[in-house]
């Protein structure tokens, strides 16, 4: 055997040793980043968080043995690695309805017990029947099903743990639908919520939804996918880097993400959020009552430019108009066809425009201020949406 032979067998060896533990590495750094948040904060959102990525840096650890051969520790880590499995995307729904519920799914004993009762049960089930294995038959499982993914070679208990595995897998790809589907109905109820209740939403909506739903549909996919063809492809090959810095990047801007979010729906007045779902129902005629409060909202906006103050919220709006929120609300939607904050920043961003275009040297940060925004970020973000010139 030559040096360059085996330099490149050394180099292959220390590259599948990198990847193969990069998402454990990426996962404790993200749960020791969350254990500081949750220590500042104290949320009930960034706990179940953490939570998430506590199961995921055990499920990374189980990946770290199987894909090492650390063969007296694969009964164990593999019964871990089947649990947790299915643990992880039901606390990550758990982490959103913390956000985005009055009343979050960790409070409805029905969906804790349909959310974990399938990986306590795989848990137990495969577990036992490791126990009842003898030591040919738990080799054979091993060698034949998790590092070649072949179970017709097998019988008697063996052949049953492959099938429980297989089930395991279908229930995995069910649950990741399921969750999708509730997580986007959430993420997008909430979102609508305080777009109709505030005029400035930084740092209450869900900014980043585009990218949290992209970075959960994508992980979700990629999970599927492993789990469908089986981590038996990506063994002692360096391919297992296409995984592995996949799945590293996704946990970490998860987590990030998450991190930076601390409003949720506790934040908000209950009547409000009851009169917000009030205002759904609307015809697409408006009515005389609309188009009345409409038309007195577009002189205090115009007479007095109520729209430049900072952190306008509607109820402040409503009371200056001897009305209620929910007429408001349908006023908006009937007659302008748009949330509060989308017709507070179209205010806000037509002024801005006109001072631009009478003091073309004035600095970007006294228009934004002058123009009722907090900070660059969502003068420039609102800038970009709505400029008449995009």
């Amino acid at each position: 055997m030559d040096i360059r032979r085996l330099l490149r067998i050394f180099a292959d060896n220390m590259i599948y040793e990198f990847f193969s533990s990069l998402p454990l590495m990426v996962c404790v750094v993200m749960v020791v980043q969350l254990t500081l948040t949750y220590r500042r904060r104290t949320d009930k959102a960034i706990r179940w968080l953490l939570l998430w990525a506590i199961a995921t840096l055990l499920l990374y650890g189980c990946h770290f043995i199987y894909f090492n051969h650390f063969s007296d520790l694969l009964p164990f880590s593999d019964t871990l690695y089947v649990a947790l499995n299915l643990t992880v995307y039901p606390l990550f729904l758990l982490y959103i309805s913390a956000i985005t519920d009055r009343k979050p799914l960790s409070q409805q004993k029905r969906f804790l017990w349909s959310a974990f009762m399938s990986p306590v049960t795989a848990g137990i089930v495969v577990g036992g029947l490791y126990g009842a294995m003898d030591a040919g038959e738990a080799k054979a499982f091993i060698t034949s099903y998790l590092y070649h993914g072949y179970e017709t070679t097998l019988s008697g208990l063996a052949l049953a743990q492959a099938w429980v595995h297989i089930v395991c897998h279908i229930t995995f790809a069910i649950q990741v639908i399921i969750v999708i589907v509730r997580g986007f109905r959430r993420i997008r109820r909430f979102n609508k919520t305080v777009e109709q209740l505030y005029a400035d939403t930084e740092n209450k909506e869900i900014e980043a939804i585009p990218t949290i739903l992209i970075l959960f549909i994508v992980t979700s996919l990629v999970s599927t996918i492993v789990n469908v063809i089986g981590r038996q492809m990506f063994v002692d090959t360096v391919i297992i880097a296409l995984p592995s810095v996949a799945f590293s990047a996704l946990i970490f801007a998860l987590s990030w993400v998450g991190m930076q979010h601390n409003f949720s729906m506790r934040d908000i007045p209950e009547e409000q959020e009851k009169e917000t779902d009030d205002s759904e129902k609307v015809t697409a005629v408006p009515s005389a009552n609309s188009i009345i409060i409409y038309e007195k909202l577009e002189n205090l906006m115009n007479n007095e430019q109520i729209f430049l103050q900072n952190d306008l919220l509607l109820n402040d709006v409503a009371k200056l108009l001897g009305t209620n929120r929910t007429y408001l609300l349908q006023a908006l939607s009937s007659c302008a066809h748009m949330t509060f904050k989308e017709y507070i920043n179209r205010k806000r961003i037509a002024h801005a425009e006109q001072l631009i275009a009478n003091n073309p040297l004035m600095p970007k940060t006294e228009i934004a201020t002058r123009s009722g925004y907090n900070s660059m970020s969502s003068f420039y973000r609102n800038l970009g949406h709505y400029s008449k010139k995009q």
